[in-house]
């Protein structure tokens, strides 16, 4: 072996009383760093200086060679002078030595391979020393005044020193380190990596290193939707305590990078690939939204131990999930024990913590008509020629609301170009549904989950399914201020709908009927619910 790590443990020099023993999420960082060290080379070449007598237990325990010298003191900046006994004696039997601090727990031992590959890959290096990079605006006390303050240097880019580990050349050693010209190679870690210097350095340490790890698996294009990637990314946000991680497949990437991608990593697979690929991410959880499960799906993954939650989903893989959560079918459809049904589990996005419901107004000013994010059906076109010239009879405002996976968006703004009415308005890709509902005395919507916001609005609606699984999402009822019109026919469909449009703005009475029944609906704290299960789950 021609590599040996030494670790420095030593106690008079600590951030705080007993940090080098004290218990980090349940390991010390003497044990963690010996840990580290064994993964990296066997535990016969790892030496640790101390100057306590339990973390000479605490290697005796662990079969490590160590160093007792009571008096030992080390300061940072002259750890290689300080450690010169025992380099002296290590130089005879090793070709290189890595000094690794016991005070960066969150350093991951690929890190110190990867700096030990660029350390060999030059020939005649002889010491290497990571790095951090750092953007930064010096001050500078001769800037008298705020104007010289304001329009000063531009910040700079730094390299900062690291003492998080350093690999150093026994030839250099043997040397007596007086060889001349010798250039340090540089090795740049993340700017994030903690150096345990204080208990708000600990707390933060600990704080990350009991994360767990989940994996949201959606789906989403132009024929589905984009509702499973809204749901995952509405839970993703509250989600901060953990690692986050998406996963789709190739027909949902451009959907999935489009909306998830930019704020979190993502892993597009083919199909045959993408059990194993989640697996290899190594989750303590993954949260499937994909509508159907396999059961081989799931039990290939639970065999990991790795714990399953699924939404929206009937296929043969719910039940084996630990937990599946189907708030869009107000009955079962499918037996399991560890299925949740229902609208009191369906939560609401972001964006409607602050909306405020509409109240009731005898005239009808404004409608909304808005059928998801995709819209395979063009049901935006066909529906608004039906309704465009009674509506600009009536003086009623239209709200086109259409979604990123619309693909007539720009055919739908020609068309209304022409048309002299100034009371349409198109929105495409907006983040803001909740402020247009709040506008909204009417909608004309899909079946998906819209249905719930509009009820949590108080928005009396004419709904129209996709396609027969729209069909069965049973929430929206004429019992609950709905008018359910099921799929879309052609010219029996577009009446339909003009004639309850028509009963809705003309009769008061109906729609504070159907207004009132959409009264109860609120979903607030439905999402809690969901985060507390998850919790539940991951925590078992």
């Amino acid at each position: 072996m021609k590599t040996a790590i030494i670790i420095p443990a030593i106690k008079k020099n600590v951030a705080f009383t007993d940090d080098l023993v004290k218990k980090l999420a349940g390991t010390s960082l003497v044990q963690r760093a010996i840990d580290k060290a064994k993964r990296i080379v066997p535990r016969e070449h790892i030496y640790i200086v101390t100057d306590s007598e339990e973390i000479c237990l605490i290697c005796q325990r662990n079969s490590i060679q160590y160093s007792y010298k009571k008096n030992m003191r080390l300061k940072p900046q002259n750890i290689i002078k300080n450690l010169s006994f025992l380099f002296s004696q290590l130089s005879k039997q090793y070709k290189e030595l890595i000094v690794l601090s016991p005070y960066v727990p969150l350093l991951e031992e690929q890190n110190i391979q990867k700096a030990l590959q660029k350390y060999r890959s030059p020939r005649n290096t002889k010491f290497l020393i990571p790095v951090k990079r750092e953007i930064s605006r010096a001050f500078k006390t001769n800037k008298r005044n705020f104007r010289e303050l304001l329009t000063g240097d531009s910040e700079q880019e730094l390299l900062i020193e690291s003492q998080a580990f350093k690999i150093i050349s026994t030839s250099l050693i043997q040397n007596g380190f007086n060889i001349r010209k010798v250039k340090p190679v540089t090795y740049e870690i993340s700017p994030d990596l903690i150096e345990i210097r204080s208990y708000q350095d600990w707390w933060v340490c600990e704080k990350l290193l009991k994360r767990k790890r989940i994996v949201f698996r959606i789906m989403g294009d132009e024929q589905i939707g984009m509702g499973h990637i809204y749901r995952a990314l509405t839970l993703a946000h509250e989600i901060t305590d953990h690692e986050v991680y998406f996963v789709c497949d190739e027909k949902s990437r451009e959907a999935v990078s489009c909306l998830a991608g930019k704020d979190y990593w993502l892993g597009v697979y083919g199909q045959k690939e993408i059990t194993n690929r989640i697996i290899d991410l190594k989750p303590d959880l993954v949260i499937n939204d994909i509508l159907k499960t396999s059961r081989d799906y799931i039990l290939k993954i639970r065999k990991q131990g790795i714990k399953v939650i699924n939404f929206e989903d009937l296929g043969t893989g719910a039940c084996h999930a630990d937990l599946t959560i189907n708030e869009l079918y107000d009955k079962p459809e499918i037996k399991g024990k560890n299925i949740l049904w229902g609208q009191k589990y369906f939560f609401l996005r972001e964006e409607f913590n602050e909306a405020q419901p509409n109240r009731f107004k005898k005239q009808v000013s404004t409608l909304l008509v808005t059928f998801g994010a995709a819209d395979p059906n063009d049901f935006t076109r066909k529906i608004f020629r039906k309704i465009r010239a009674y509506c600009a009879e009536m003086k009623i405002k239209i709200f086109l609301v259409t979604g990123g996976g619309y693909s007539h968006s720009e055919e739908l703004k020609k068309e209304i170009e022409k048309i002299s009415e100034p009371q349409i308005e198109c929105v495409h890709v907006t983040g803001v549904m909740s402020h247009i509902m709040e506008k909204t005395q009417i909608a004309i919507a899909a079946n998906g989950r819209t249905v719930y916001e509009l009820a949590h609005m108080n928005i009396p609606s004419i709904i129209l399914s996709h396609h027969k699984r729209e069909m069965a999402h049973s929430f929206a009822k004429k019992d609950r201020g709905f008018f359910p019109l099921g799929l879309y026919k052609g010219k029996k469909t577009e009446d339909q709908i003009l004639f309850a449009l028509k009963r809705l703005v003309e009769d008061h009475t109906l729609r504070k009927d159907c207004f009132n029944r959409l009264k109860p609906f609120r979903f607030h704290k439905n999402k809690q619910k969901v985060l507390d299960s998850i919790a539940e789950i991951l925590n078992e």
